[in-house]
């Protein structure tokens, strides 16, 4: 087609440079595009098509800058047809040139069109056949790719996991999608496993493997091959084809990203990490920005504050936040981090479109993924709808999927079902062996007056080992214990740290170790931790310790420590250190005897340098049907009086106490106390110590629990809150 340009234009192009507009040439189109001047350049192509029609370059430049401009979602925009257009001039002026034709299949993947997108794979074909012929290995490189994506995008339709029954392929989805009870039913029926063979996947990694021979270190064939081996189960493979990669591109961190992935599919967890660390710092903040995008995996509120937030307070929020999820400290490996980078990857190479200029991230099916992990089940209804079911959590989302496309859309009411899972449980990683098995440390810390300017800090856990080890008979296993301390930026303060072997599970299962730390004054994070390294095995348990300080004054108290006993070394105890005291957690069965320990602080003295005061011990019942509870002091103090009822939910014991106070001013109390007939529950335990020469009061309060059996592992381990 003949083009005539208004006079003006072809006036500036002709004062342009010496010998007239035509003496310009492609290069310097394409030198005006990179600078940003499109206006100019398409002008300078006009003119070159102008006197010479069948210049294809020209046509082909011209088309490539009119498909930058063009809106993917609108099928009917001028630049697409404008692009169109003159990809076609191209591919009829020179149809032996594969790049020709790759333009005019790359254009057609770029509108979300179906009549388009079916001739996609006749035009790569064409550009295959063309590259061929003139011995093209880079564009015949590019037209197998195209062909790759082609065929694993038709297999994208299906999924991999699972399937209905033949006999339930009708059944509609929205008849059993709201209730779990019928998704239950509908599972236990049966679904059939989808084979994981498929023409579909062998054509598509054929295509690859010939890329990776013509063009070895293409990141985008080797991003899909990766998702291809781990689709089809063959996640160890994806690990020397990442490691490849890695060397002939060492400077790319979507490179070394992709060994990150392979690692994590395959349980290297510690290398994973470190993989990671490598490829953000080679990393565009293009490529980085969704792996540093906490807002991916938060509430929708904490979401909006999380992008309000400045660069500096996003940077400490992001490490705060990898320390706390960490499964356990002890192991020097962090997961969930790694686990959340995979899914980045993951989602980066299965999910995303260059043609139609989105990231996987952004996509409904990806956020899902990012969010929660692969599903455990992962069905297709009639041909059109996939549905993704987590079992442990029962969520269950519908996305809808045009074959031939990788972009799944949610489907129904899951979009509102998203948003309140995520209130629920705003990110899980239950497919990380060992935080999918983490198991429960019930803790008790107790704080005592320091030395200077620190608390003395004492904590005290309950593992429950024979759960951790699958009731696996327990001989000489070795097993990793410790509490670590961190502050409000996540650093580590203290941890005190042990090795050990265990030989015996104790009578329930449950083995009770102790720690000690001296901290100053402030909040903390406690986390009391054990792992079996034989087993790749933990448990843990957190919380938030408020540390206080206990200056010379008035009458103050410790915290109160319950423990299975509590002896003194000597006959003369000074501090809460010079007793035995056999941990515990704060969990005891039905039965047991209660061991208390406490220190008094500076009661007042009287002449003779002795303190007089009384001591109301009350236990109250919290959390159980109410009965009658008696308790009977067995040790620690002989004179015990006024045991009475108070109610039928509560007992108090009071007696009164003089005794010499030492320099220090501490004075420590124990006293054991049997719950005969104490059913399971939950219970405080209050101390009031009265000084009769002062005339002040002061109580601590703990709680413990009566229960037969270890507390049971804490729902929803990898759910963050």
């Amino acid at each position: 087609m003949q083009r005539v340009l208004p006079a003006l234009v072809l006036a500036s192009l002709a004062l342009a440079a010496p010998g007239g507009a035509w003496a310009q040439s492609v290069p310097d189109a394409r030198r005006l595009a990179s600078a940003g001047d499109t206006v100019g350049a398409l002008a300078m192509l006009e003119g070159l098509i102008h006197e010479n029609v069948r210049n294809a370059e020209a046509h082909f430049v011209a088309g490539r800058i009119y498909l930058a401009r063009q809106n993917p979602d609108d099928r009917v925009s001028a630049p697409r047809r404008k692009a169109e257009e003159h990809f076609r001039y191209a591919t009829r002026f020179e149809p032996d040139s594969a790049k020709y034709w790759l333009a005019l299949a790359d254009l057609f993947r770029s509108v979300d069109l179906t009549t388009l997108r079916i001739q996609v794979n006749g035009l790569v074909g064409k550009a295959e056949d063309a590259a061929r012929q003139t011995g093209d290995a880079a564009r015949l490189a590019d037209a197998q790719y195209r062909l790759a994506r082609a065929a694993w995008e038709r297999y994208e339709h299906f999924g991999r996991r699972y399937a209905p029954l033949e006999a339930d392929r009708q059944l509609a989805v929205p008849a059993v999608f709201d209730r779990w009870q019928y998704w239950q039913e509908f599972l236990d029926r049966g679904v059939r496993e989808v084979p994981v063979a498929s023409e579909d996947l062998v054509e598509a990694e054929g295509n690859l493997w010939d890329i990776l021979r013509l063009r070895r270190s293409d990141i985008p064939s080797t991003g899909l091959l990766v998702v291809l081996l781990g689709e089809t189960y063959r996640w160890e493979e994806t690990v020397p084809v990442a490691q490849r990669l890695v060397r002939l591109v060492p400077d790319s961190g979507r490179a070394w990203a992709l060994l990150g992935l392979a690692y994590a599919r395959t349980g290297r967890w510690r290398e994973a990490n470190a993989t990671f660390d490598s490829a953000f710092t080679r990393m565009s903040d293009a490529d980085i920005a969704p792996y540093r995008d906490l807002g991916q995996i938060m509430r929708h509120a904490n979401r909006i504050q999380w992008e309000q937030a400045g660069a500096v307070e996003q940077a400490g929020l992001d490490s705060l936040y990898w320390r706390v999820a960490q499964p356990l400290v002890l192991t020097g490996t962090n997961e969930v981090q790694a686990e959340f980078y995979a899914r980045i990857t993951y989602t980066e190479h299965r999910w995303s479109d260059r043609w139609l200029r989105f990231r996987g991230y952004e996509t409904d099916i990806g956020a899902v993924y990012i969010r929660f992990g692969p599903p455990d089940f992962w069905m297709v209804f009639d041909r059109s709808r996939i549905v993704w079911v987590y079992a442990q959590t029962h969520f269950r989302f519908q996305f809808t999927l045009t074959p031939g496309y990788t972009r799944a859309r949610f489907a129904g009411e899951s979009r509102e079902g998203l948003r309140v899972a995520q209130e629920e449980s705003p990110a899980r990683f239950d497919n990380i062996p060992l935080y999918r098995m983490l198991d429960t440390i019930l803790v008790q810390v107790a704080q005592f007056r320091g030395s200077g300017d620190t608390t003395a800090v004492a904590v005290f856990g309950a593992i429950p080992i024979t759960r951790m080890t699958d009731s696996v008979p327990i001989a000489d296993l070795p097993m990793m214990t410790g509490a670590v301390v961190t502050d409000d930026a996540g650093n580590e303060l203290q941890r005190d740290r042990r090795r050990e072997v265990v030989r015996d599970a104790g009578v329930d299962g449950v083995v009770h170790r102790s720690w000690r730390l001296a901290l100053t004054k402030g909040s903390y994070l406690l986390r009391a931790e054990a792992f079996v390294p034989p087993l790749e095995r933990g448990a843990r348990g957190m919380e938030t310790v408020d540390v206080r300080t206990y200056p010379t004054g008035p009458l103050d108290l410790s915290d109160i420590l319950v423990a299975g006993r509590v002896a003194p070394r000597d006959s003369a105890p000074a501090r809460w250190s010079d007793f035995l005291i056999e941990p515990n957690g704060g969990r005891f069965r039905p039965g047991d005897s209660v061991a208390l320990l406490w220190e008094n602080y500076d009661l007042q003295r009287d002449s003779t340098g002795s303190a007089h005061y009384t001591v109301d011990l009350r236990f109250t019942v919290e959390a159980i049907a109410r009965r009658s509870l008696f308790a009977q002091v067995v040790g620690g103090v002989a004179d015990a009086m006024g045991l009475s009822a108070v109610g039928d939910d509560q007992v108090s014991i009071r007696y009164e106490r003089s005794a010499a106070v030492p320099e220090t001013g501490i004075l420590p109390e124990y006293l054991t106390v049997d719950l005969h007939d104490a059913p399971e529950g939950r219970y405080t335990i209050a101390v009031t110590v009265t000084d009769l020469l002062a005339g002040t009061t002061m109580t601590r309060a703990r709680t413990l629990l009566v229960n037969r059996d270890p507390p049971a592992r804490a729902p929803g381990p990898s759910s963050f809150r």
